[in-house]
């Protein structure tokens, strides 16, 4: 059977553009299904496979519903959800193989639904008209593994660039489709780990290649405010056997801001599907701020530290740590598997340390005693003497994870 690309675009501004697309895929012997996320009017230059009154219907929504939202923004909304269970749906009927769209601002938010809708490996990518500038790249990939073609020129029509860049991309989907997943000789078990620049050293030096050594793949996840929900996603997916979630700086920083913010639902998809889960607070007591944010007057009384040119680490009060330790214990009284705690008495992060910039002796003993107060009495806390980075912190985690992992079997 030939494969087949799911292409999304609005139909009624994008038509001629679907239908190139549709052209070139179907030159290299696959099938293009054009799937219209248009919401305003009718489709041009082509039939749809799939029309936009058919993906809103299976949300079950009009066309017409959509348009009277109140505004584009709402009316864009609504489609988000609408195509993003309609390719699902295609997907796992087994109808489609991977997934081209091509959009504007309003097209492109809708092809990162559309894309969402897949699951991590299956073929992806966007061209894109917002694809670059100042642009937030989180509206165009999300927490997947979408690729993004930004588009050189405004989408309206087939010219000597836009057939370029199509071109491009459509060698890309199909070969992307083409391409057969590497032979393994065995399925390998996953574990998550969140990490960071502060609290790199343990799990380079300890956690990881002792998992490695009983056959563990470990996957490691740069809890930037993206990393750490790319983690929380594959969790949702049962991709991991256990999760250790070692640097949790997301869950200060979606209290107090900085550029760390993650979803809401931070670290809550392992524990609410039942991985065997080991948590840490590192980094957790600092806010990771732009170097023009830390200058602000509000953070004069701050410490600080310069992490490079363009981040600054300030330390976080005492009602700060209470807030950010009420929002720990309130994540983890949602497990319903094996769970633990691990605290690092020494410090949270690799300036949270005697003589260093934010060193804070006062300050994580209030962390502690909040969590405590407000954490379920059957979820463990333990208190280990030593620094997050320090090799005796490391061994801690690594064998209480086995220990839950264990439990969990």
């Amino acid at each position: 059977m030939s494969e087949t690309i799911a292409i999304i675009a609005t139909c009624d501004t994008k038509g001629e553009e679907a239908l190139y697309l549709k052209q070139r895929i179907e030159s290299y012997h696959m099938n293009g299904l054009v799937v219209d996320s248009g919401i305003l009017g009718e489709p041009v230059f082509l039939t749809p496979e799939v029309t936009h009154d058919q993906v809103a219907g299976y949300s079950g929504f009009s066309i017409k519903e959509l348009v009277d939202a109140g505004s584009r923004g709402a009316a864009v909304e609504k489609m988000r959800d609408c195509i993003h269970a309609y390719v699902k749906k295609l997907y796992e009927e087994k109808k489609i193989q991977g997934l081209i769209a091509v959009g504007g601002a309003e097209g492109s938010v809708i092809a990162r639904a559309a894309m969402d809708a897949l699951p991590l490996g299956v073929p992806k990518i966007a061209v894109s008209t917002i694809a670059s500038g100042k642009h937030l790249f989180s509206d165009l990939i999300g927490y997947n593994d979408a690729t993004v073609m930004h588009s050189v020129i405004d989408i309206l029509g087939i010219n000597s660039i836009s057939r370029r860049v199509f071109n491009n991309a459509v060698g890309a989907i199909v070969g992307m489709v083409k391409v057969k997943p590497e032979a393994s000789e065995k399925k390998i078990e996953s574990i998550g780990i969140s990490m960071l620049g502060t609290t790199t050293k343990p799990i380079m030096s300890v956690i990881k290649p002792e998992l490695e050594k009983r056959g563990y793949e470990v996957l490691t996840f740069h809890a930037n405010g993206t990393g750490g929900d790319c983690m929380d996603t594959l969790a949702a997916e049962g991709y991991f056997a256990g999760v250790l979630d070692f640097s949790t700086n997301e869950l200060a920083a979606n209290n107090f801001g900085g550029l760390h913010v993650a979803k809401a639902g931070r670290m809550e998809a392992a524990i609410e599907n039942k991985i065997p889960t080991v948590v840490t607070p590192g980094a957790a007591n600092i806010i990771v701020l732009s170097r023009e944010e830390a200058l602000l007057p509000r953070y004069d009384d701050r410490q600080k530290y310069f992490h490079n040119p363009n981040i600054t680490l300030i330390n976080t009060t005492r009602e700060e740590l209470k807030t950010i330790a009420a929002t720990f214990a309130e994540k983890l009284n949602k497990a319903k598997g094996k769970i633990k705690f691990l605290y690092p008495a020494k410090g949270f992060c690799s300036q949270d340390k005697e003589g260093l910039a934010l060193w804070n002796p006062e300050g994580n003993p209030i962390f502690l005693t909040e969590l405590k107060r407000k954490l379920r009495p059957d979820i463990p806390i333990i208190e280990v003497d030593a620094h997050i980075n320090d090799d005796e912190f490391a061994w801690v985690a690594f064998e209480q994870l086995l220990e839950v992992m264990a439990v969990a079997k």
